[in-house]
């Protein structure tokens, strides 16, 4: 078939290669027969009768035939396309999911040193929550009650730390975490009589930054915080992929071994009046799932 064949029976080892053999794929081979019955005509002046009986593709001749190896070329660059194609997949899912992790990792680490008086365990819990709403199935909130007895600062401020780490893991969109204060909440009329109004203004923020804090429960009133009963719910929550972190002052935690029973204890006294028990024990159990207690640190940076 003169030089023409040469040129057809090498195989796309470049960038370069896959883009001419996707360009063969995608024209039709009858087309692409004419276009080089052209060429070899104006190259050694054979007639199309001459030039049909050595490039057509015929039951006689299909195994040595130019039409024959544009087929073969094709195959050889859909493969190679898909190969590269896979890997590229493979890469970009590790390195994302390996991203995560590292990230995760080293802020738990920073944070261990800025809050070198807690406790050893905090870390592995704030780890093992986060990475379990990262990757759990089905998916559920993880909540953590950070509690304290008289110094505050230390836990709004690592409850801020963790909440950023944690809308950087579950958010592509970077935020920082939501912040509700109880103190705002107290004497608020709106939410004493309809205290679903909080979930329907917070949760379309919380679906983009998937990180709450909530400071002073303490001084939330019962009434109200029966919507973290709908964003903590385990079976059916409010946004699936989300962080919560409450801050309460609890007297006497300092000296107690169970940090959870503290707060159960605390919160039954402060909500006891306004709830009955079908309403209030779902919701304690719900907001102490993994309670700690925060010990005050002498130098902590601001926050």
């Amino acid at each position: 078939m003169g030089e023409n064949s040469g040129e057809c029976t090498q195989s796309p080892s470049s960038f370069k290669g896959l883009k001419y053999a996707k360009k063969d794929r995608a024209t039709p081979l009858a087309d692409t027969d004419s276009k080089d019955e052209d060429d070899y005509k104006n190259d050694s002046g054979t007639d199309d009768s001459q030039l049909t009986n050595k490039t057509e593709c015929t039951k006689e001749n299909t195994a040595s035939t130019y039409c024959n190896i544009l087929k073969h070329k094709v195959s050889i660059a859909v493969v190679v396309i898909a190969v590269v194609m896979g890997y590229f997949w493979l890469q970009t899912t590790q390195d994302t999911e390996g991203g995560y992790k590292i990230f995760l990792k080293d802020g738990i680490e920073q944070m261990r040193e800025e809050f070198p008086s807690q406790l050893e365990h905090i870390w592995r819990e704030f780890s093992a929550g986060i990475k379990a709403t990262k990757q759990g199935t089905p998916t559920k909130p993880s909540v953590f009650m950070l509690l304290y007895e008289t110094e505050e600062r230390t836990a709004i401020c690592l409850a801020q730390r963790v909440g950023y780490i944690s809308t950087h893991v579950l958010s592509s969109k970077k935020f920082n975490p939501l912040i509700i204060d109880g103190a705002d909440l107290e004497h608020n009329e709106t939410l004493a009589e309809d205290f679903g109004t909080l979930l329907e203004e917070y949760r379309p923020k919380l679906e983009e930054q998937r990180a709450m804090i909530i400071k002073n429960l303490h001084k939330i009133p019962g009434t109200v915080a029966q919507s973290f009963h709908t964003f903590c719910d385990t079976a059916s929550p409010a946004v699936d992929k989300a962080v919560y972190l409450f801050t309460m002052k609890a007297s006497g935690v300092n000296n107690r071994h169970n940090p959870t029973e503290v707060a159960e204890e605390e919160l039954r006294k402060l909500w006891r009046d306004e709830l009955d028990e079908d309403r209030l024990n779902p919701l304690i159990t719900r907001i102490t799932d993994m309670t700690m207690m925060i010990r005050p640190e002498k130098n902590l940076a601001p926050c």
